[in-house]
Formats: C-alpha cells, structure tokens, sequence
C-alpha cells in the first residue's frame, strides 16, 4: 500500500521491508519513539538515561534510571524478568549510530520492545517537558501492569466466542500471515496500510486489535486512538491462528 502511494507520486526506486517492524527490532535494529508517548505512558515502561549519573544528575527526565553506556553488560542482571517490558534509551540527542550497540546488547538478552527516545534529552527540553534535577535513581524497578487499552486474554477469547454486535476484531498482521488463518468474522487490515483505511472501521462498535505478538495490535490502537472517534483495545499477548484454530494467550 504505502509502496503504490510512493510510486504514484512519482518516486521509482522504492524498496519493501516485508518482515517489518518486529523482525526489525528483534534483529536489535533500531526503532525511535517520541516524547509525547513517553510521556504518556510513564510508569508503564524502563526508561534509561545512558549519560551517566553524573550527567543526569544535572538534570534528567522525571522517573528515568541513569545508567553508565560502557557498564551496560555489567547491569544486566536488574534488567526485568519480563522480556516484553518497554525500554526505552536516551542520551543528550539519541543519536542511532550512538545507541545501535546497547540496542543490539540490549535485544540479545531476549527484549523485544526497545525503543531509542528521538530528540534525546534535548528533544525532551525544547517541549517543555518534565525534568528532575539532583538524586537520579541507579536501579531498574519495574511491574508489569496493563496498558491504557489493553485487554485480558480471557475477554478477547470470550469475544472471539460470542462475537458480540457491539465488537469488531481487528487483525492487523501481514498478508503472509492472514493467509495461515484468520478469526471468522474479523476484519483485516495490515499495520502499515491502517492509517490509510480508517474510513472502513466503524465508530459505533469497540474495536478489539490483535497480531502475532501483541506489539503491532498496541500500535494500531495508538493510531485509532489519536484518529479520534474510535473506541478501541488490544491483546498484548502471542497468538497463532491456524486454518479455524486459535491458540492465544501464552502471557
């Protein structure tokens, strides 16, 4: 979809990820997020200050941990059990060819939604968001807890069960992976295409996102949510559909 629009408006050498974005990551590539969503989902992610501690006691992001880039291995063991915690990396401009490494380190030890804050701290600064300045904590402290708009495995089995008239599921995975199987009665749209196909979900009914993994059904939500007018959640959780099979909800 996106490679048809490129090529209408002109351009010609024009290339496709088709694994997109969680083999990218899973890779250790990287990926950026902005501040905006940082900031809104404080306390629901591992938020790192890879200047140091000195540095950060200066002045830092309110609730980040700082931690010294070239100790990285060493503090490895305070990372979270939960290999699906968001983490995100920051230094003064988060810079990728700065931070690639500790992605890469970061994602060998198996964690999967990493994120590089863009702009860094100076990015942060120019929107005028919130900073500490002073005691920095040096330890990762981190629950798992839901996230705005997430759904239990138990209700959206119930949901793909019942199928209620108030609910639509939305399937967001890749075409090479709808053609295994998908949930009767779904509607599915690839990620990278649903911005573009807001215009066939309806807004009377509660919008129920899933993928393979969970990571692209939060980021469909995330593009309905900011679309405005839609009610929606998503499973973020592992789920495999195999001809009319459903095997959900490994978390």
């Amino acid at each position: 979809m996106a490679a048809r629009r490129a090529e209408k408006l002109g351009y010609t050498n024009i290339k496709v990820y088709h694994d997109g974005i969680p083999a990218w990551s899973e890779a250790g590539n990287v990926l950026y997020t902005d501040g905006a969503f940082v900031e809104q989902m404080m306390g629901y992610l591992v938020l790192l200050d890879l200047r140091g501690v000195e540095a950060a006691k200066k002045s830092h992001i309110q609730g980040a941990v700082a931690l010294e880039m070239k100790n990285l291995e060493k503090e490895r063991g305070q990372f979270p059990i939960d290999r699906k915690a968001p983490i995100i990396l920051y230094t003064d401009k988060s810079d990728w060819k700065e931070l690639q490494a500790a992605v890469k380190m970061i994602s060998s030890w198996g964690y999967s939604r990493i994120r590089v804050l863009e702009g860094g701290f100076e990015g942060w600064l120019a929107k005028n968001r919130p900073t500490q300045k002073g005691d920095v904590r040096t330890t990762i402290f981190y629950i798992p807890r839901p996230h705005p708009g997430e759904i239990t495995g138990d209700e959206f089995m119930n949901i793909v069960k019942t199928r209620p008239a108030d609910k639509l599921i939305l399937d967001v995975r890749n075409k090479e992976e709808a053609a295994e199987g998908t949930l009767e009665g779904a509607v599915q749209i690839p990620l990278d295409a649903l911005q573009g196909r807001l215009n066939e979900l309806p807004k009377d009914k509660e919008i129920i996102i899933h993928c393979r993994t969970g990571l692209r059904a939060e980021m469909g939500y995330h593009i309905l949510r900011n679309a405005g007018g839609y009610k929606a959640r998503f499973l973020n959780d592992k789920i495999t559909i195999k001809g009319k099979d459903l095997f959900c909800c490994y978390k």
